[in-house]
């Protein structure tokens, strides 16, 4: 970026994520007091989405200041099967799950970035940490295992956590090769016992120039977050972390000032860390829209 310049943008992404898992008594809940309830299975659909605001001040030609704003929704439905699939409804409200809309600011990101290039090399590296503002909630296992309602979306860590990540690319006339890496690191628990798994993400991918102003590109992605952990347990009806890969594809297209995104990715691969032979998590394809544009904020007399 050119110092003085400012970049300012605004993506939305979402996906739906199908989550089913086995409970017993007594985690069923209070009924488990009155009388041998059988096993059920919890099939929950989310409906995941997230704003994410960005600006960037570039204090120098090499030398940026970044500060990144998610917002997210999390809308949840919760149908209760018995073991043979078939569903029912309880004779009182769960304490684990309710058909739910949740709406909150995330943990924003304030990072350093600094840039390099020669001849048609160039790269990244930044460096940053999140800002505990997000909402975060009691052990939802304890409270669970003590019959009491409680809530397993967490919008924030509670702590500041690190941020480390890279980009390198090689253009030629017009194609252009990337590869990007980010670490959100999680480093101990917060007042709840909550430690959020750390995050690593990385992405190889082309990119070519059709026209001027629409570019096309693909790239393989991979996200891995190591388990979530409540008071140093991992608990099994919980995030027990994984591992993905992902097919993706994207559209650019630039008019005047302003950069139009879109990308798709769908998932090839996932594996989880856990033993749990019912643990499901399900997710079709992550889709993204972004706009962009620079600005140039140099003082002039």
């Amino acid at each position: 970026m050119k110092e003085g310049s400012l970049l300012l943008g605004a993506r939305v992404m979402g996906t739906s994520v199908n989550v089913t898992h086995t409970v017993e008594c007594p985690e069923i809940g209070p009924v488990c007091a009155t009388r041998a309830e059988p096993a059920q299975v919890h099939d929950q659909q989310f409906w995941i989405g997230e704003l994410r605001l960005l600006a960037e001040l570039a204090m120098r030609d090499w030398l940026s200041v970044e500060l990144q704003l998610p917002l997210r929704v999390s809308a949840t439905t919760i149908t209760f099967r018995r073991l043979d699939g078939s569903a029912f409804e309880p004779e009182s409200a769960d304490i684990h799950h309710r058909n739910e809309t949740l709406v909150g600011l995330a943990d924003p990101w304030l990072q350093l970035r600094a840039r390099g290039q020669t001849g048609a090399w160039s790269g990244s590296v930044n460096a940053g940490l999140t800002v505990p503002v997000g909402r975060t909630e009691p052990n939802p296992f304890a409270l669970g295992r003590a019959g009491l309602v409680h809530q397993h979306v967490q919008f924030g860590s509670g702590l500041v956590n690190p941020l480390l990540g890279f980009e390198g690319s090689y253009a030629w006339e017009r194609v252009t090769a990337r590869l990007t890496g980010l670490a959100q690191l999680s480093l101990d628990q917060n007042l709840y016992g909550y430690q959020a798994g750390s995050r690593f993400l990385g992405s190889a991918g082309v990119t070519v120039r059709v026209v001027d102003g629409l570019v096309l590109g693909v790239s393989v992605d991979s996200a891995t977050e190591l388990p979530e952990r409540w008071d140093g347990v991992v608990e099994q009806d919980g995030n027990v972390g994984r591992s993905d890969v992902l097919a993706g594809g994207m559209v650019q297209w630039q008019l005047g000032d302003v950069v139009l995104l879109l990308t798709v990715r769908v998932p090839v691969f996932q594996h989880f860390f856990t033993d749990a032979a019912d643990s499901q998590l399900r997710y079709p394809a992550m889709v993204g829209l972004g706009v962009s544009r620079r600005f140039d904020v140099t003082s002039r007399p």
